[in-house]
């Protein structure tokens, strides 16, 4: 039963069909629009780049080459993230992978390569318009909102190898967060945020039409929804970090995301993104598993209140000034907004207790605050207002809270504790634990204390239920036959930590089996058994690519901090880049001059 059951997951999770079936999809939309699109540049490799631009702005009112690099971009963020969802829960369901180009890493790495390849063709269908750009070389011209999305791309995409080659230095680990996952996570995370900035610079207002608040829609919940990628090994329920670092995430993600979104939008459309957003979580149709269900994911968050709590500032308030919109706003995300998440966490994968507390509500309120000043700041970059209004000096400190509270969590230690286990076998491979602590107290104030089996097709999680004072039993079997890893994990404070009911024979690195016996044993850091094929390796290449990460890392930042004060709204004597040179930018301008005139007189035209 339990091989069937990890044939069935390998069948689900490494289909080719996804990839296959994103890829035509993606085939069939460039042939229809350059087959319909027109261009009368001079050769024929220019006009087939241009005929899809062309046409894509005809229909959408959007400037070409930001047409091309959003639409591309857009894309290859639903091809990794589609192998992203699938490749982690290959790996809960069945452990480390037995070749390099799995499906859900081809996947991954094609949507990857789209990232970068969106804004190599938004430089080039600029160029070929001759798009009036500040950034310029010879022919080449440069907008600047492609620089982040192609430093964001390149850099995801260096990853790959060298993931490849940590793997090799250092084992086979499943962990989301070695330094090279990162690359690839944060660089395909972040490409909603660089999207947003394309629209900016083009001088696209959600305002504009349909088309236009469609896109910047979608724009703002790629944002969330990249900020909320970090949650996913809690929304897969084998955290390998701190519990504390999902509150904590949550109120990033809510604090960026919502503020941003209530400046662009306007109000009401935050609530809907995030409604919505809830809705294709909740119901696992963002879930790109095969579609099995072996491995489900569960949203960690539902920014519904927080959500509320922006729409209610904005309304009380208002949004002028900016700082205080931000601070108020930030206010209510980490204290209302994070009591409707823990109310919806009651029911998680380990659920969220009391002993979570203070230290979720201090670094949730001092991250929200901080993540919320960012966000106001950015919102009114992509709104192109000349100034955010908010002192250089406050984004600083909003910067260092941000860097305070992701850190903050950081540490895993061990305790001071011995489980005397007793397994009793049930039926059809499983078994019931009990275990009695010493010292009794250990698990009192515990964040979580469970049973996990992984990697034998599935997970299965069973609560350890107090029977007697110090002595706890699994709440339902787990199962100890086949390839399946079954722990008993205990997370208290900063101590995560665990100790083996079963572990199966690993002849590929050498681990024998550890059966499912009673016996006496001492709690040790749980990565010892949930990164159980990782050795010890060369120090220098490890240096080396923390290092990397830590360069791509302030790259990325700068990239963003100087684009958004590339593509605020034009001085009289500026140029603005994307519109002088591109068909039907000036009607462009002039249509965005005509509608802040008429929101400045409640919303009539004036002409």
């Amino acid at each position: 039963m339990i091989a069937a059951a990890a044939d069935v997951a390998t069948k689900g999770t490494d289909s080719w069909t996804p990839m296959i079936g994103l890829l035509g999809v993606f085939v069939v939309i460039v042939t229809l629009l350059t087959i319909r699109g027109r261009s009368d540049a001079e050769t024929r490799s220019a006009r087939l780049l241009l005929r899809p631009a062309n046409r894509l702005e005809k229909l959408t009112g959007i400037p070409g080459w930001a047409a091309v690099t959003i639409g591309i971009g857009l894309y290859g963020l639903l091809v990794a993230g589609a192998g992203f969802y699938s490749d982690v829960s290959w790996h809960i369901a069945l452990g480390r992978d037995k070749e390099l180009f799995t499906a859900p890493h081809t996947e991954i790495v094609l949507g990857l390569v789209l990232l970068f390849l969106a804004a190599a063709a938004g430089v080039a269908v600029a160029s070929l318009s001759k798009v009036e750009t500040k950034l310029r070389w010879r022919g080449l011209r440069v907008p600047w909102s492609t620089i982040p999305l192609g430093l964001l791309g390149a850099s995801a995409v260096m990853g790959f190898p060298l993931d490849d080659v940590w793997h090799a230095k250092y084992g086979i680990d499943v962990t989301m967060w070695s330094p090279t996952h990162m690359l690839m996570i944060l660089g395909a995370s972040f490409s909603g945020l660089a999207s947003w900035m394309v629209l900016a610079e083009a001088g696209v207002s959600p305002r504009r039409s349909r088309w236009a608040r469609g896109v910047h829609v979608v724009a703002a919940w790629l944002t969330l929804q990249g900020l909320v990628a970090a949650q996913g090994e809690f929304s897969f329920g084998v955290p390998q970090f701190q519990q504390l670092y999902l509150p904590v995430l949550i109120c990033l993600a809510a604090g960026f995301a919502l503020v941003a979104s209530r400046l662009v939008l306007g109000p009401w459309w935050t609530l809907g993104i995030v409604v919505v957003n809830f809705v294709l979580e909740s119901t696992n149709a963002l879930n790109f598993t095969g579609g099995d269900g072996l491995v489900q994911t569960r949203a960690g968050g539902t920014y519904i209140v927080s959500a509320m709590v922006v729409e209610v500032v904005a309304l009380v308030w208002g949004t002028k000034p900016r700082l205080r919109f931000a601070l108020l706003s930030g206010l209510g995300v980490g204290t209302i907004g994070l009591a409707g998440e823990w109310l919806w966490n009651q029911d998680a994968y380990q659920p969220w207790r009391a002993s979570l507390l203070p230290d979720a509500l201090i670094l949730g309120v001092l991250v929200a605050v901080g993540a919320a000043v960012l966000g106001a700041a950015f919102g009114s970059a992509v709104a192109r207002e000349s100034s955010h209004g908010i002192p250089r000096r406050v984004l600083v400190l909003a910067a260092v809270a941000v860097l305070v509270a992701l850190v903050w969590p950081f540490p895993r230690g061990v305790g001071d504790v011995t489980a005397d286990m007793a397994v009793q076998p049930v039926a059809d491979g499983n078994v019931t634990v009990t275990v009695t602590l010493d010292p009794p107290d250990a698990a009192d104030d515990a964040r979580w204390f469970q049973a996990s089996a992984w990697q034998g097709g599935s997970l299965v999680l069973s609560e350890m239920h107090e029977i007697e004072p110090g002595t706890y039993r699994t709440q339902k079997p787990v199962p100890v036959t086949g390839r399946f890893k079954t722990l008993l994990r205990l997370h208290r404070g900063s101590e995560m930590m665990a100790v083996p009911v079963r572990l199966p024979a690993d002849p590929e690195i050498g681990k024998g089996e550890i059966p499912a016996e009673d016996r006496q044993v001492q709690f040790v850091n749980e990565r010892r058994y949930l990164l159980r094929e990782t050795h010890g390796g060369a120090a220098w290449f490890a240096v080396l690519v923390y290092i990397l990460l830590a360069f791509v890392a302030i790259a990325w930042v700068t990239a963003f901090v100087v684009v958004s004060q590339r593509v605020r709204r034009p001085s009289a004597d500026d140029d603005a880049p994307g519109h002088v040179g591109v068909p039907g930018a000036v009607v462009g301008e002039g249509a965005r001059a005509v509608e802040d005139v008429a929101v400045a007189h409640g919303g009539r035209q004036v002409t």
